[in-house]
């Protein structure tokens, strides 16, 4: 990456915390029960902007996406602190897009309505199924009710925001993946990030894959589910710009 000032570049910030681990999940990811210090790591990523924006003087920042892990369990003041931090050290330009990604689990209006007044102006929802049972099977705590709730309130509260799904689940034909997928669209704004069930090794899954007791659909139902997937998104308006990601033209 060039170090030239008049570079524009995003800033990703990981939050690791989760409420529990998705056993789909090999993502830096951990399960916390005890209290988390907030002001602590606060202050711990504050030095490191500070750090970094010393390496990268007269930068502006285009971007800002806070991962995980579960970055919704932060309070919205620890947001403020850290967007503060990188406001301090670098420009950030007026239409910068600041997301942050939520579970269904920890969403309600008067967070939602906290980190857009400390600075977040997009959130990215982790729904990845419509139905009860498939969200079971994948491991996450919410129900499908509660998913849309949450993207009920994402919608009140931000401009923008989009949701996850997963497809390709154990059971799953083209024929449900499709119907999900139109019901998925009526619900979404401007975005959807859609992404094909893969088996990581050293997750739970895998272990189960590897002994016969998860079954998820073979590699030629795979790419009937893709092309599902890019011929309904691009029929209601919502084409690829990437493998994973879809938007209306000029969102």
């Amino acid at each position: 990456m060039t170090n030239s000032p008049d570079t524009a570049f995003g800033v990703y910030i990981h939050w690791p915390f989760c409420l529990s681990k998705c056993p789909y999940c090999d993502f830096n990811s951990h399960v916390r029960h005890a209290p988390i210090d907030e002001e602590r790591f606060a202050r711990a990523f504050a030095r490191e902007i500070e750090t970094t924006a010393a390496r990268t003087p007269g930068r502006e920042v285009s971007s800002i996406f806070l991962g995980g892990g579960t970055p919704s369990l932060m309070q919205p003041k620890t947001v403020g602190a850290i967007l503060d931090a990188i406001g301090k050290h670098w420009r950030i330009a007026p239409d910068a897009e600041i997301s942050l990604e939520a579970n269904p689990t920890s969403v309600e209006a008067t967070r939602f309505r906290g980190y857009r007044a400390a600075g977040v102006n997009r959130v990215s929802l982790g729904v990845q199924a419509l139905d009860d049972a498939s969200l079971k099977a994948l491991g996450r705590l919410h129900s499908a009710r509660e998913a849309m709730d949450a993207v009920a309130i994402a919608r009140s509260v931000f401009d923008r925001y989009s949701f996850d799904l997963i497809y390709a689940r154990p059971d799953q034909t083209p024929a449900m993946w499709e119907a999900e997928l139109r019901q998925a669209i009526g619900q979404a704004a401007e975005h959807l990030s859609l992404y094909q069930l893969t088996i990581e090794a050293e997750t739970p899954f895998f272990a189960l894959h590897r002994a016969g007791k998860l079954k998820i659909p073979d590699e030629a139902t795979a790419r009937v589910l893709y092309d599902v997937t890019q011929d309904v998104c691009a029929e209601l308006g919502l084409p690829s710009y990437e493998i994973s990601n879809h938007a209306r033209p000029g969102a």
